[in-house]
């Protein structure tokens, strides 16, 4: 739960040539699917970034030469353009090279490239605004303007970990492939709008804030009652988010009932803060049928965005 400039960006872990174009569909599945909720609910967060619809990568997240062809334009390049984004429509192509955003490289101090590029575009572009990017093409340098609408601050990216479970720093949202081959597009969706519940109800930092500790003592205590506190708080706003972006209602329990979210979410090996799955998904049908007015072309969950703003375990 990103955000943004929709940059759903590759993992810095080593690929082999062979397993790229897997990485790459999943991400395209991924990206298409958070682009909706990045931009149906950009009015409830308050980060925002241009949701250009180019998914970039760098150079610097490859090992071996394998990669060197697809950085032929540059170290930062155009991997995927989206159907129907602001990037299509300024004729952005992959195999791009980009060698400055709003007329400044994306120079890595210490981080990937890419990391740099998100950085940019997160401190140069303001709502309304054009985006301007240099490009390298066929080694010819092109000036290319964007119009991208805003969207949520939260880089969602696929990840090539063996895992099976979804997170979010608080910035970037991380599917792992596994769980993304898994799951149809209906279920990636309950999925990234849950993480990225927890990025506009700021979970991360409330949660350090009251000295929250995860791992084997957020099994425990106080740990346990506020993590799971946060979660039910993003199962409920989940619902919300999904129906602003269009996604039918009902695939928010139905997931949690389903194979694969009793396959994540139940099983002697869940983590105790977590409810059940057929607790989760009484919570969402609850959430549904007390606070979601069908008739609503925006669904604005004020009883629920008034939480971030206070502290977890206030009532200590």
């Amino acid at each position: 739960m990103l955000f943004l400039c929709l940059l759903l960006l590759l993992s810095g872990q080593a690929l082999a040539a062979d397993g790229l174009e897997t990485l790459f569909m999943q991400d395209r599945r991924l990206a298409m699917v958070a682009e909706r909720l990045l931009v149906s609910n950009a009015p409830f967060c308050r980060a925002q970034m241009p949701l250009t619809g180019m998914i970039l990568h760098s150079r610097d997240q490859y090992q071996g030469d394998w990669a060197a062809p697809l950085f032929a334009e540059g170290t930062l390049a155009v991997a995927q353009v989206l159907p129907g984004t602001a990037a299509e429509i300024a004729g952005l192509q992959p195999g791009d090279g980009v060698t400055a955003i709003a007329g400044l490289p994306p120079v890595s101090a210490g981080t990937t490239v890419r990391e740099a590029a998100l950085t940019l575009l997160s401190q140069r572009w303001r709502a309304g605004d054009a985006l301007r990017l240099e490009i390298m093409r066929d080694g010819t340098r092109r000036s290319v303007v964007l119009h991208p609408p805003a969207g949520c601050h939260a880089v969602v990216e696929i990840g090539t970990e063996s895992g099976m479970m979804a997170r979010t720093d608080g910035h970037i949202v991380h599917v792992p492939l596994r769980l993304a081959q898994a799951a149809d597009d209906a279920e990636i969706a309950v999925i990234v709008a849950h993480e990225l519940a927890h990025v506009i109800l700021q979970h991360r930092s409330r949660l350090e804030a009251a000295g929250i500790e995860k791992g084997l003592l957020g099994e425990l205590g106080r740990n346990r009652r506020l993590i799971r506190q946060a979660e039910e708080e993003a199962d409920r706003l989940s619902v919300h988010l999904l129906a602003n972006a269009g996604f039918e209602l009902a695939s928010a329990p139905a997931f949690w009932r389903g194979p694969l979210g009793r396959r994540i979410g139940g099983g002697l090996l869940r983590h105790r803060a977590y409810h059940g799955p057929d607790a989760r998904a009484a919570l969402l049908e609850g959430e549904i049928a007390d606070h979601l007015d069908p008739t609503a072309a925006l669904h604005t969950p004020a009883h629920l965005l008034v939480l971030r703003d206070r502290p977890m375990g206030g009532d200590d």
